[in-house]
């Protein structure tokens, strides 16, 4: 029979590819994983640890601890917990409207997303499986960063990932505040602040956690956003919104990682974007024009939003004159002089002592909301009166000077 003139090339993959019977997993540099230790390690040698006391097995213990294995890999275990948030076909775990969140390969589970809730789910099913409380984590660092939180926080030892100081001190504030709690076991979610926050003109005060650029919800299917955690007493919170990155950049207190701040929407501006057109299965099939609304944003550091809530309570009060508010704040100046213009205005348009009265309240809550609200001060300028240039007046007749 003729060979095909092929059949003497090698194949390049074939390296690569597990020989029959291997237990191999392919490494995907793109996949975050958190993959369960087969067995307990001691740190400081860094080899598998060995109990003295436990004889060799036999052949029929060996051929049960086979079997059992074989079962584990066939059905492993899943918290219920898991089961309300994803519907599991396999061993792939989707999102009710259809997208992948994350899978099961043999002895570690894998997801392209670094959603806190997929990252979550991950960590309870490790729990529920891991018998030496091991796991590795690995993949982005966000990733493995969010991984060996949730893990460590439910006991789990972590390998793959070195905190930093301020991490672990998050963990030991987490793991305190969740002492009170009627269900220690379960992680408080990290809730999506995207647009509840601006309904409300709430402000938002925690630890500031993380910040950037990323996917919607850590969903890279999704649009890019921008994402700043905060922790709480409650837990966590994600806050997201494309303005949040010029807050950041245009923060008078210039808050970071550590330091406790507050957040807060400030407005919303209309715009037009590009949304994903889906059938009924939820599948993408297109893109289309969608007008919404972008809020805004502000985050300062919460010291500096204290003293200017200090600010506008002064400020607010019509009993404090303007010379002793400027007294208590300099920084008031600008603010007390824009009020005085107000007051002219309102003298000059409104023949009601009522309408003058309202316009002007009107105007000293705006400047106080502004305040309270870290906005730039007004700046401190002249009195109407002492920008106007002085007319020369006409010469006194019985003025006669000495030569």
């Amino acid at each position: 029979m003729a060979r095909n003139k092929d059949d003497n090339l090698e194949d390049p993959n074939a390296a690569k590819r597990p020989k029959p019977g291997e237990n191999a997993v392919v490494e995907d540099s793109k996949l975050n994983f958190i993959q369960l230790a087969s067995e307990a390690v001691d740190s400081s040698s860094g080899k598998p640890k060995r109990d003295k006391k436990t004889r060799a097995p036999d052949q029929n213990s060996v051929e049960t601890t086979r079997k059992e294995k074989s079962t584990e890999s066939r059905s492993f275990r899943v918290p219920d917990s898991v089961h309300e948030r994803f519907i599991q076909i396999g061993n792939n775990f989707f999102f009710p409207g259809g997208t992948e969140a994350f899978s099961r390969e043999q002895n570690r589970l894998t997801t392209r997303s670094e959603n806190a809730i997929v990252i979550q789910s991950m960590v309870a099913i490790a729990r529920a499986e891991s018998e030496k409380g091991i796991v590795k984590v690995g993949g982005t660092d966000f990733f493995k960063k969010e991984a060996w939180f949730a893990a460590s926080l439910v006991g789990l030892e972590v390998q793959g990932y070195t905190p930093t100081e301020f991490e672990r001190e998050r963990l030991v504030r987490a793991m305190a505040s969740r002492r009170g709690e009627k269900a220690p076991d379960k992680k408080p979610e990290a809730k999506d602040e995207r647009n509840s926050a601006a309904n409300t003109n709430e402000l938002i005060t925690g630890r500031l956690v993380d910040h950037g650029p990323a996917p919607y919800k850590h969903n890279p299917k999704e649009t890019m956003s921008y994402f700043v955690r905060v922790e709480t007493e409650r837990g966590d919170r994600d806050i997201w919104g494309v303005d949040l990155e010029r807050a950041f950049r245009h923060s008078l207190s210039t808050p970071g990682i550590g330091d406790e701040v507050g957040i807060r929407a400030i407005g919303k501006e209309g715009v037009t974007v590009l949304a994903a057109k889906r059938d009924s299965s939820g599948r993408e099939i297109g893109r289309e024009e969608l007008d919404t609304h972008r809020n805004q944003w502000s985050v300062e550091r919460k010291e500096f939003l204290d003293q200017r809530r200090d600010m506008a309570t002064v400020f607010r009060d019509p009993s404090i004159s303007a010379s002793d508010g400027i007294k208590r704040h300099s920084g008031l100046e600008g603010s007390y002089r824009k009020l005085e213009m107000g007051q002219t205005h309102a003298e000059e348009q409104y023949s009601s002592k009522l309408h003058r009265a309202q316009f002007v309240d009107h105007l000293r809550e705006y400047l106080a909301k502004s305040i309270e609200y870290g906005q730039p001060l007004e700046p401190a300028q002249p009195r109407a009166r002492e920008e106007r240039t002085q007319e020369p007046r006409e010469p006194d007749r019985d003025y006669h000077p000495t030569r």
